[in-house]
């Protein structure tokens, strides 16, 4: 069984990291987060996985170009205009020769649960398409599935109004597709969940929804990736450091994930925040809810809290970033000529 991959979007809510690095490439601890998705895929059974890739996604394209090590064999749809969710399935389809039934994944989801399980749900259930739901806290950022006691969908609310939802689940961003639902998705650039699901729940079509409990995250803004790294240290019980990364016995790491060759010095705190390669942090800086690009260098003393810094970026000694700062790749704040 094949699965489609829907990577064709620029990652724009996730600037500055994604200005240096594909939001599928950004590391989850410690590996590009589309190598998670991989994984999952692999144990689920599935035989091939197809990247659809948007334009200007070269990093990604390039990264597996030549496919990907392993039993899972990764192969690589580039676009070449404007697809949208819809038209991309479409053109990945007739691109790859998918034939039968297929599985369909948002590459910017992260997901653990028991596919075979929902595969089976949707044979058994003799089902048109089926929509693997997760239960979140905040419903309305996304698109809201109403079920039946018998899994069945009744309905579909794109982003309800806070307080208006009609439940907690929600579209997790895995989907079966029988064969024929391909030539059902509308021309053009168009997304299935607002063109297809709706209307094939109208037209009183079998439609599934497989509510399941774990781990699942959209990846999209920097809150939600730092969201996913709490969820799975939780889960994991276990810090996280990478590789040559290096740890002051006089500094504070508090939930969170250090990468490759991350260096820490004395006094400094690190707290519920995730640190890609090569970062270095200064004594006595103070770094809470952030991302840190690879490459960037905080000074002695500096502090920050919920900033985004992107990569090769310097935070000069002593520097007091205002909370929520947004600093561009290769940025110098604070240094004094």
């Amino acid at each position: 069984m094949d699965a489609i991959v829907l990577v064709g979007g620029q990652g724009l809510r996730l600037r500055p990291l994604t200005l240096t690095r594909h939001k599928s490439l950004m590391p989850v601890l410690g590996q590009p987060a589309i190598e998670h998705l991989f994984d999952w895929l692999d144990r689920a059974g599935f035989a091939r996985a197809i990247l659809a890739v948007g334009r200007f996604n070269d990093d990604l394209a390039d990264a597996y170009a030549g496919g990907r090590p392993g039993r899972l064999r990764v192969e690589v749809v580039r676009e070449t205009e404007r697809l949208e969710s819809g038209g991309a399935v479409r053109y990945a389809v007739a691109a790859a020769d998918v034939e039968g039934r297929f599985a369909v994944l948002n590459g910017d989801v992260f997901v653990d649960f028991d596919f075979q399980a929902m595969l089976a749900q949707h044979i058994s259930r003799d089902a048109d398409l089926s929509i693997a739901l997760s239960e979140v806290a905040d419903p309305w950022a996304y698109g809201v599935a109403v079920v039946d006691p018998a899994n069945r969908i009744l309905d579909f609310v794109e982003k309800p109004p806070e307080g208006t939802e009609p439940s907690n689940l929600i579209n997790a961003g895995v989907w079966i597709f029988e064969a024929g639902l391909t030539a059902e998705i509308p021309a053009g650039a168009v997304r299935v969940e607002e063109t297809l699901f709706p209307t094939l729940v109208a037209q009183g079509r079998t439609v599934l929804g497989y509510p399941y409990r774990g781990v699942w995250a959209d990846i999209g803004t920097p809150a939600r990736y730092l969201e996913l790294h709490q969820a799975l240290l939780t889960r994991d019980q276990l810090p996280w450091w990478g590789p040559k990364a290096f740890v002051d016995p006089a500094a504070s790491i508090e939930a969170s994930v250090l990468g490759d060759g991350v260096q820490v010095g004395s006094g400094a705190r690190v707290a519920n925040s995730v640190l890609w390669e090569e970062v270095a942090i200064g004594e006595h800086a103070l770094v809470q809810s952030s991302i840190l690009a690879n490459g960037v260098t905080i000074g002695v003393g500096a502090t920050m809290q919920d900033a985004v810094i992107g990569a090769g970026a310097t935070i000069a000694p002593g520097v007091q970033l205002p909370p929520g700062s947004l600093i561009d790749p290769h940025t110098i704040v604070g240094a004094r000529g």
